[in-house]
């Protein structure tokens, strides 16, 4: 370490001339933390940005799926029998709807609880003795397995066993389930699907596991089982409107509604009333509107703000020169305009523009193929680029043309987002926003990344470039501490050598008696 001399000897204010010396030297260093502050004030405009696309993405998703156009409504008289959902195909009305039965898994439980010396066991005890051996053959609609049982069995591996056991030949899955229930100390033992076509046959090979498992009682004493024991699902019916309809599962489709059974109740009749309910569909689309609104007021805020070259970001030194209001305002100059007619994002609203504007390729120019068909269009020499819309006309559309508006919104079509208009022209509106919006904040990610990501896994091009500018600005820190350090040491070499002429001149006129 340098000792500082205060300039006793010469008499200059060595501190001060070092400290306007550095801040020459300093200059460097400063411009280095000025453009990392500018990367970070557009990363952050960027990422602003990001989350605002995704925002707009979001209620832009459901526009994509054909439930969000529903136009009608439908309730079930009793909703512990049967659930009902309309579709787009619904008819308004009512409907008579009788329960005969709901599917049914198949099914093999123990008939009593299985014991061991008369009392009920448990999961985990072993099923046989010392040395024993058994087989038994498990049969479902997908095929059979054999399965050996040593004395290292217990019930619940043997449940497990059962439960993975695969067709031998072909190895799929038995789909089965089962379980050893300590509570009750017995097997039960089910098919995973529902309907007729589930089986489920348990027979013994050798030993008397399967009638064990059948009959319950006491190991020692049951008896080997010869016939399968067996079990078999059962399908689901349901009349509606006088027609009977058969299903292996519990959810059916008729008339255009979908129906989900859940008791059955035979003779009783009930009831399910189809309405119309365009609101659903008519809020939809107009919260899509205002989103794209809000966007457009979001994105033109930036591409059109000032951009105040004269306000460059505050070095450190600058910012504890300036009192806190004035450093707010200084701030918000040299923020303004930090993506002022940025390419990435004029180019992607123009895009959206784009996509918004041109009709749907495969829906006949006779049908509602583009937005403007259901009064939803931009104000004629509109700067901005907004969306109106024009309610009555929407209204009508939804109204008349339930499916029209729905395919247009989601017509499935080319899902290559590489760039082309084309490459989506052929896809419905909903699809089209987003996966060029899915595109647009890849871009923002790889530009910016994603908001909320640490420094220190940021790998995208400003990330890295405020890395970098951290690092310049870091050895900056040693190279002027050298510099600082090479100033003391002259001045201090100066001052001594004044001390030492200071000295010789006192010698000197000493010795001529002055």
């Amino acid at each position: 370490m340098v000792m500082r001399i205060t300039g006793f000897s010469s008499g200059l204010d060595i501190d001060q001339i070092v400290k306007d010396l550095m801040k020459a030297e300093r200059a460097p260093q400063d411009k280095i933390y000025q453009k990392q502050q500018w990367a970070e004030y557009q990363r952050d405009a960027y990422r602003d940005i990001n989350l605002a696309m995704d925002k707009f993405k979001k209620s832009v998703e459901n526009l994509r799926f054909q439930s969000t156009f529903n136009a009608y409504s439908a309730t079930s008289s009793d909703s512990t029998s049967f659930s009902v959902k309309s579709t787009s195909n619904s008819i308004p009305g009512n409907y008579s709807v009788v329960v005969d039965k709901i599917a049914k898994i198949a099914n093999l439980t123990s008939s009593d609880a299985i014991k061991s010396n008369g009392s009920n066991v448990k999961s985990s005890d072993l099923i046989l003795s010392p040395g024993e051996t058994a087989t038994i053959k498990v049969q479902s609609a997908n095929g059979e397995k054999e399965i050996t049982i040593d004395d290292t069995f217990t019930y619940s591996r043997l449940a497990k066993e059962i439960s993975n056991a695969t067709d031998e030949t072909t190895g799929k899955s038995l789909g089965l389930r089962a379980m050893f229930d300590d509570a009750t100390s017995r097997f039960v033992i089910a098919s995973k699907d529902l309907g007729a076509k589930q089986q489920i046959s348990l027979s013994d090979i050798s030993g008397n596991i399967a009638g064990l498992i059948k009959d319950g009682g006491d190991r020692t004493s049951a008896n080997s089982l010869t016939n399968p024991f067996t079990a078999t699902g059962e399908d689901a019916s349901v009349t509606v409107n006088g027609a009977t309809v058969t299903s292996s599962s519990n959810n059916i489709s008729v008339y255009g509604m979908n129906i989900t059974l859940l008791k059955e109740d035979p003779g009783v009749t009930k009831t399910i009333s189809v309405k119309s309910d365009s609101d659903n569909v008519f809020n939809s689309i107009k919260s899509f509107v205002e989103e794209y609104n809000k966007l457009i007021d979001t994105v033109n805020s930036k591409l059109n703000e000032k951009r105040y070259r004269d306000y460059q970001p505050l070095t450190k030194e600058q910012r504890e020169a300036l009192s806190e209001n004035e450093a707010k305002l200084w701030d918000e100059k040299a923020k303004s305009g930090v993506l002022s007619r940025d390419s990435l994002l004029t180019e992607t609203m123009s895009q959206l523009r784009t996509y918004l504007s041109i009709p749907v390729d495969g829906i006949p120019s006779n049908e509602l193929n583009s937005l403007s068909k259901i009064g939803i269009t931009t104000e004629y020499m509109s700067l901005d680029g907004k969306l109106q819309i024009n309610e009555d006309k929407l209204r009508e559309a939804i109204n008349n043309n339930p499916e029209q508006i729905m395919n247009l919104f989601t017509k499935s079509g080319s899902k290559d987002t590489s760039t082309s208009t084309a490459s989506l022209k052929d896809s419905g509106i909903g699809d089209r926003l987003y996966e060029m919006l899915k595109s647009t904040i890849t871009k923002l990610n790889d530009k910016a990344g994603a908001p909320n990501t640490a420094a220190n896994i940021d790998k995208s091009v400003l990330g890295k470039s405020i890395s970098e500018y951290s690092t310049q600005y870091n050895d900056w820190i040693d190279k002027l501490a050298t510099i600082e350090s090479r100033y003391y040491k002259q001045f201090n070499a100066m001052e001594e050598a004044i001390q030492k002429l200071n000295n010789q001149m006192s010698y000197i006129t000493s010795a001529l008696g002055g």
